[in-house]
């Protein structure tokens, strides 16, 4: 009998997978570390190593049995909570995610990569200032090679608290000597007021110029180029500047795709099974409040709004719902959510509404109502309706071709490419109010339609109707949410900090020519 061949070399190994990984090969970094952890099961390094590649892979319910195991064999290694803080996060697992990088930070108090990553972890959940303490801290001791990134993230966070001039400071002091120039660029061209014959569009143009950027920072340049013409009505120029910048990041369409999730989730919820199972399943008592409707019409607006008021916290887009929307069906199909539900039975799933409910109430403390404005929510109303009986939606519509342009503009990431050509936004636009009117149908009264365009010319009206929708009195507060202290982590950080007016209404006509699609779906749309 032949012996059996010799284990890989662990360090070798865990190298291997590292330069996979930096070069953004998450294929063959997966591949070598499932072979890694095949040798060396017992090891945390092993685990650990399988568990980042799968968080990076954006899978982080897979992640996170290899990265508890990693935590378990040496709970002394503070990279390793800070990575399974990372994977829980991912999940909108907000507070679990959070001891973890306290125990972190208990083990390594000095570490700058603890403070650095925690945080990130407290941008993401709304506490920006806390988060600039953070920043600071793993700055003053960080290494040479971690500080220009801690730096970068300290700037996205002075924006995200609307502080555009400490940003621009920031930005201009790092200019010269950063390794991220280009993001650098793009950060500022989006303070103050630059356009087409400024110094930042000057320097945009050098950016683009240098040999070797990356498709991401190109696009991104690309994007604030175009900006920068719209300004100066050169809109032909702008939108084929968009429309290129997309497209270099070879993204897939998503309207089909939609249509085939719109089509299950229409026939896996009629309006009886949501009742029957709100009555067998639902926790009475909370209501919070889930504002939904596709990224740029208006959401984030909507939620300042709220959060000024002062029964109301803004818990931002946590993909707490997600989650636990996976979970509700257990390992069935949409189709048998129902026989997932009977299998766990009623306390698991009070547990779930509870765990929702432990997240929301730590992000709007002291707060009494929470609003979640995670876009995809718009995909999990009913098992929102099913756990929260007395939970009230509010969905947020604009006028199509002006929802694609302010879109197209922007950074969205990969998972909102629809947004990236008219056609596919006009065909993705369809098949999510196709999918609204449904809810509509199967939860009558749960649902306020509000229309940004009225929103901006009528907002006394149109707040006083959404808080009165909601049970709330009203408060003159809600009419300058731009007051308003919280943190915005979303594409509209900078435009919610203005007051509410009525600018961006109408923006889509010079673009006209080249919205056919988008507008023929809106003529057609009841």
């Amino acid at each position: 009998m032949s012996p059996p061949p010799p284990k890989p070399n662990l360090r070798e190994k865990l190298a291997l997978i590292d330069r996979f990984l930096a070069r953004g090969d998450v294929v063959a970094a997966q591949s070598t570390a499932g072979q890694l952890l095949a040798a060396y099961p017992r090891r945390a390094e092993a685990s650990h190593r399988m568990g980042l590649v799968l968080l990076l892979s954006a899978r982080p319910e897979l992640a996170e049995d290899h990265l508890r195991r990693a935590v378990e064999s040496d709970k002394t290694n503070a990279e390793y909570r800070l990575d399974l803080g990372q994977c829980l996060l991912a999940m909108g697992r907000v507070v679990e995610a959070e001891t973890h990088y306290e125990r972190a930070r208990a083990i390594a108090p000095t570490n700058p990569r603890v403070n650095w990553k925690r945080g990130a972890s407290l941008l993401a959940t709304g506490r920006g200032e806390e988060a600039l303490v953070a920043f600071d801290a793993a700055l003053a001791v960080a290494h040479a090679a971690d500080r220009p990134r801690i730096h970068l993230d300290k700037v996205e966070c002075l924006l995200s608290l609307g502080r555009s001039g400490e940003a621009e400071r920031e930005i201009r002091a790092m200019l010269p000597a950063t390794p991220y120039r280009s993001r650098y660029v793009v950060l500022l061209s989006q303070v103050g007021k630059p356009d087409a014959g400024s110094a930042v569009f000057a320097l945009i143009e050098q950016e683009l110029a240098r040999p070797g950027l990356a498709p991401l920072a190109r696009s991104d340049l690309m994007l604030r180029r175009a900006s920068l013409l719209a300004q100066t009505g050169r809109h032909e120029e702008a939108f084929r500047g968009w429309t290129a910048a997309k497209k270099l990041l070879n993204a897939p369409p998503r309207g089909a795709g939609l249509g085939r999730m719109v089509d299950e989730r229409i026939a896996a919820f009629p309006a009886e099974v949501i009742a029957r199972l709100a009555a067998r399943y639902g926790t009475r008592g909370p209501a919070p409040i889930f504002v939904i409707g596709l990224p740029r019409s208006g959401t984030t607006l909507v939620s300042e709004i709220l959060a000024a008021h002062d029964a109301v916290g803004n818990a931002g887009e946590i993909e707490t719902m997600t989650w636990i929307a996976a979970q509700m069906k257990g390992a069935h199909p949409l189709a048998e959510m129902e026989r997932g539900l009977a299998e766990q039975g009623p306390e698991k799933v009070s547990s779930l509404a509870a765990a929702y409910g432990q997240v929301a109430a730590h992000l709007v403390s002291p707060k009494l109502h929470s609003v979640d404005k995670m876009p995809n929510n718009f995909l999990y109303v009913p098992e929102i309706a099913i756990l929260f009986p007395d939970a009230r939606f509010i969905d947020c519509t604009r006028h199509p071709a002006d929802t694609f342009i302010s879109a197209i503009q922007t950074e969205m990431n990969e998972a909102h490419s629809y947004s990236y050509d008219a056609e596919d936004f006009a065909l993705y636009h369809r098949h999510h109010r196709r999918l609204m009117r449904h809810w509509n149908e199967a939860l009558p009264g749960r649902i306020f339609e509000l229309s940004y365009e009225r929103l901006v010319t009528e907002p006394r009206t149109v707040i006083a109707d959404m808080l009165a929708f909601l049970g709330l009195p009203w408060q003159e507060a809600c009419l300058s949410p731009g007051a308003n202290a919280s943190t915005v982590r979303t594409f509209s950080r900078l435009q919610v900090k203005s007051a509410i007016h009525a600018g961006s209404v109408g923006r889509w006509k010079p673009y006209a020519e080249w919205l056919r699609a988008i507008l023929g779906a809106a003529a057609a749309s009841p």
